[in-house]
């Protein structure tokens, strides 16, 4: 831990997950921590105890899109707010947009948090992300193998990476 204040924000993963999430971000590369996929905060809040540059990408208006392989329909997750988690985290920089249209410059990454469920966005985070992270930054899925998310395991196990399974909690962890 850091000296930063921790905030708890409203989250839906189990504390398992919150620990695994802060023990990958806190061992990947030195660089830039982004999420995509906010929602109400939580694990960003875990994410912001990691002294690094954090970069928050969500609509804040629910799911953008909702293809063949998404359970969640279009505006699913909409009860939240960017106001709300930038008062909750002031130093993250937080965008409010449809990823990837909504980047912004960054410095490079070195790890990101993937939580947007839906193939599109899954799919846009390997197309986008990669590119723009330092040898060796980690990309952590949320979504890998969850039973409403289909989207998102698909579009892992479609990218050119090797993708690790973290036994404790499932998800799928990539390194560039």
């Amino acid at each position: 831990m850091n000296n930063r204040t921790v905030v708890a924000l409203p989250t839906l993963l189990p504390s398992i997950a919150l620990q695994s999430l802060h023990y990958y971000a806190s061992r990947s590369p030195y660089g830039a921590i982004v999420e995509v996929g906010v929602y109400q905060g939580g694990s960003a809040a875990v994410l912001a105890q990691v002294p690094r540059d954090l970069y928050l990408y969500d609509t804040f208006e629910g799911m953008p899109v909702s293809g063949p392989l998404d359970t969640h329909p279009i505006g699913h997750f909409g009860d939240c707010s960017a106001e709300a988690v930038q008062a909750a985290l002031p130093l993250a920089h937080v965008i409010k947009g449809v990823f990837p249209r909504s980047l912004v410059a960054m410095p490079p990454v070195g790890f990101v948090h993937a939580d947007g469920d839906q193939y599109e966005t899954t799919r846009d985070i390997l197309a986008y992300m990669p590119k723009r992270m330092v040898r060796g930054g980690m990309i952590l899925f949320d979504d890998f193998m969850v039973d409403d998310c289909k989207g998102c395991t698909q579009a892992v196990n479609e990218s050119p990476y090797r993708v690790l399974i973290i036994a404790e909690t499932g998800k799928a962890l990539i390194i560039v």
